[in-house]
């Protein structure tokens, strides 16, 4: 089986994608998966055959300004994307003659191409699906996408005009909302958690089958040390890949922690040096990478943003979190996580040394935290992995 894998160039969106890969290659199909050149490596090492789009660079997101914070404008240079791109990858698809495309929710180039050719489509969900609350629930909702989804309201008519131009010029359905535009979904849908963890499951597609999450763990790396940790405990502190410059979140973790009997690791990614925080405690490393997972099973705590990839990887291997999100999407996450009894939220307007210190000393002291991280690790190894999600590709593949 040939099958074409478009994705974005997000870490977010490509990482839980590789155990799948590397899974459906070992089976002996063949991937020729789309991204930008920075991702080369790691799509190589998972089996597949890369490819680079022509005119998206590797800073896609970063370059844009683009994340949950600004929904209208990042509608608008999905579709703009897909109107530049969408010509060279019809050609190409044509030529390869693929049994299947697989696609990220995000990326409306590869669900055109899937459609426009009639081929089975697969969309890949790193985000949560898209579930339906009850009205009480949705009020809840409400005040946290409200201020977003009036934000660049000019971008979101614009993206609403392109991708009419779009759909109907290649003779396709059109997009019902705005919100469409950013979660294309396919006939089959590949969901990395588990129904567990999925608020609203129960409202949630029938084509959507969560599969869990699998571990995507980077070869080892000698030049990480966990010896100056010693004996201490652990606690990771992350704002992940996007939305991650935030110098005052991390000097309010220093001065919460600085002294303190635990040692704390944290990355600031490529955005703050960290030189930026001068002389630190003994207790204390900055580092702009480290190997999150290999942390993550020695910490007794992970302080995150929320996003789900680096949630997935914490309830995995039964680490609390203490979640500060960044954006609404995050705080989504971040009120599962603490309605499932695995971690604590604190808003960005409450963020200080004093409120880290308090629930950091909560989150250590009650093992109830612990607990029900590591039950939420079960359902997630419980659903099937990367195994479950090639077996129900194979299947759909294979139905016609």
């Amino acid at each position: 089986m040939k099958i074409l894998f478009f994705n974005v160039p997000g870490h977010g969106h490509v990482t839980p994608t590789l155990p799948l890969v590397a899974e459906l290659t070992r089976r002996g199909h063949r991937i020729i998966y789309f991204v930008t050149e920075n991702y080369r490596a790691r799509i190589e090492a998972a089996g597949a055959e890369f490819r680079a789009y022509a005119g998206v660079g590797s800073d896609y997101f970063e370059s844009r300004g683009l994340s949950g914070s600004v929904p209208q404008q990042v509608a608008y240079e999905l579709i703009t994307t897909t109107t530049e791109i969408l010509p060279d990858l019809l050609e190409i698809a044509q030529a390869e003659k693929p049994d299947a495309v697989i696609f990220d929710g995000m990326c409306p180039w590869g669900c055109m191409v899937a459609r426009i050719l009639n081929l089975p489509a697969i969309t890949s969900l790193a985000l949560s699906p898209i579930a339906s609350p009850p009205p009480r629930e949705m009020l809840k909702l409400l005040p946290i996408f409200l201020p977003v989804m009036f934000r660049d309201i000019g971008k979101g008519l614009e993206a609403s005009k392109r991708a009419k131009a779009l759909t109907k010029k290649y003779h396709l359905p059109p997009y019902r909302m705005m919100v469409d535009i950013m979660s294309n979904m396919g006939d089959l849908a590949i969901s990395y958690t588990s129904r567990e963890f999925q608020p609203f499951a129960e409202t949630v597609a029938d084509s959507v089958r969560f599969v869990g999450w699998t571990l995507n763990e980077p070869a080892p790396n000698d030049s990480f040390s966990f010896e100056r940790v010693g004996g201490r405990r652990l606690i990771y502190v992350s704002l992940g890949t996007l939305n991650n410059e935030d110098v005052s979140f991390f000097r309010t973790c220093i001065e919460a922690f600085a002294g303190s009997e635990n040692f704390v690791i944290m990355t600031t990614g490529n955005r703050i040096p960290p030189e930026t925080f001068g002389a630190l405690p003994e207790n204390i490393a900055i580092d702009r990478w480290v190997p999150q997972v290999e942390i993550l099973k020695r910490a007794a705590l992970f302080i995150s943003h929320g996003g789900l990839n680096s949630i997935h990887d914490s309830l995995y291997l039964g680490v609390p979190m203490l979640l500060v999100p960044q954006q609404p999407e995050q705080t989504i996450n971040a009120m599962r996580v603490a309605e499932l009894g695995a971690g604590l939220v604190l808003k960005k307007s409450q963020l200080s040394a004093q409120a880290i210190r308090e629930h950091t000393a909560r989150l250590l002291a009650d093992g109830r935290f612990k607990l029900a991280a590591t039950k939420m690790g079960e359902t997630f190894r419980a659903a099937g992995g990367a195994a479950r999600a090639a077996d129900e590709i194979e299947a759909f593949v294979g139905s016609g």
